[in-house]
């Protein structure tokens, strides 16, 4: 009796675990390959962009609210929380303003296709990187484009990454030529710098104090508004991603080789991880509560603002983008031909068990300390000793 008793506690631990459990994150099938997401302030609802043309509004419990046709692949899209709008810019140069609920407000055109965009803290203001910089207001009056504000350098430069401060005063940007353009809200030239490599990302922080460079010369720079390189550091691989929080605490930086780190500008680094793959995309929350990453080779991470990871999650398919809520309360992602959004405070479990007819294994979590492997051991086990007290 004792040991049937033991059995039988062993079992109820391990149900709750496998059939009651709250789900901790929804996947959502998107029919085409998700290039980049985007996610609310309260992680209430996420956008994708995908390969197939699609602007895709996902709430936190998994539900499809809408789905928009823009005719183009999807490059990149921003939400403006202040205002309840959705950006999204396509690989033929459309700029497209959407509301919270899907309806259509206006699209405007721009040389090449869109690399990147983002909308000011105000939602007054959207910065669009293409062939030329441009900053349209909501209304999608176009202020002023890059042709405006200062000739180019000789070879015509594509911006690969914007960024604007939460008033709209000041656009940070960078392009494949090495280029990096600190720019005033009404396209005055304030600075222009050069990395010895191309600009992959830049970021700046909620005032625009402080703007943070990566690039594909191994090192990771750090500049102060008036144009000063107040901090540099080598970084030993290409950093291919970059996230600056708002209050300007950490930077956190996705590196060529599989690296992930953590820096607090004009200190150091504070964590190193190791995931293997290019880590392609990196964010981190307002106040640096939270970091995560993804890589070419499918593994999302997360990771505590000053420490290292606390749980991984093999997604199967290359991921693209990554994206927190204010807070790093949610994330959101895009691997493959499928969206996902994690409630970050416990491990990731899934919404529903796989169907037992099928062939196709699921995304797998892994806990920082190995407890996925424990649980699954005691699992094991406990079947094990069930099956033999039947046999009695």
């Amino acid at each position: 009796m004792r040991r049937t008793a033991i059995i039988i506690a062993m079992l109820a631990i391990m149900i709750p675990v496998v059939t009651g459990a709250e789900a901790t994150y929804h996947d959502v099938p998107t029919g085409s390959t998700v290039n980049d997401v985007a996610i609310a302030a309260d992680g209430g609802y996420m956008i994708a962009g995908t390969d197939e043309g699609r602007i895709i509004c996902i709430q936190q419990d998994g539900t499809v609210l809408w789905n928009v046709s823009t005719g183009s692949a999807v490059t990149t899209v921003d939400i403006a929380d202040s205002r309840g709008y959705v950006a999204a810019g396509t690989d033929r140069g459309d700029v497209i303003l959407l509301g919270r609920n899907g309806e259509y407000y206006w699209t405007r055109s721009i040389a090449g296709p869109v690399r990147d965009l983002a909308f000011s803290g105000d939602g007054r203001a959207l910065a669009v990187g293409g062939e030329r910089i441009a900053l349209y207001d909501y209304q999608g009056k176009e202020n002023w484009n890059f042709s405006t504000v200062a000739a180019p350098p000789p070879a015509p430069p594509t911006i690969v990454s914007v960024a604007i401060t939460q008033d709209g005063n000041y656009i940070a940007a960078g392009s494949d030529n090495g280029v990096i353009y600190f720019i005033g809200k009404r396209g005055n030239m304030i600075w222009q710098s050069l990395a010895r490599g191309p600009v992959t990302a830049v970021d700046t922080n909620r005032d625009g104090s402080l703007i943070a460079v990566g690039s594909r010369d191994r090192a990771l720079q750090v500049y102060g508004r008036p144009g000063m390189l107040s901090w540099v550091m080598p970084t030993g691989a290409s950093i291919l991603a970059l996230a600056l929080s708002e209050d300007g605490r950490f930077i956190v930086v996705g590196k060529e080789g599989g690296d992930v780190e953590c820096y607090r500008p004009d200190e150091g680094l504070l964590w190193r991880d190791r995931i293997g793959g290019d880590v392609v995309t990196v964010d981190v929350s307002r106040r640096g509560e939270a970091a995560a990453a993804g890589t070419a080779d499918g593994t999302i991470r997360l990771f505590g603002g000053e420490s290292a990871m606390r749980w991984s999650f093999g997604a199967g398919a290359p991921v693209r983008a990554v994206a927190l809520s204010e807070n790093g309360d949610y994330l959101a992602a895009g691997a493959g031909d499928r969206a996902l959004i994690f409630r970050t405070a416990d491990p990731p479990m899934p919404a529903r068990l796989e169907d037992p007819e099928s062939t196709t294994p699921r995304p797998t979590p892994t806990l920082a300390g190995g407890e996925g492997a424990i649980v699954g051991l005691l699992a094991i086990g406990a079947a094990g000793a069930a099956c033999r007290l039947r046999r009695r």
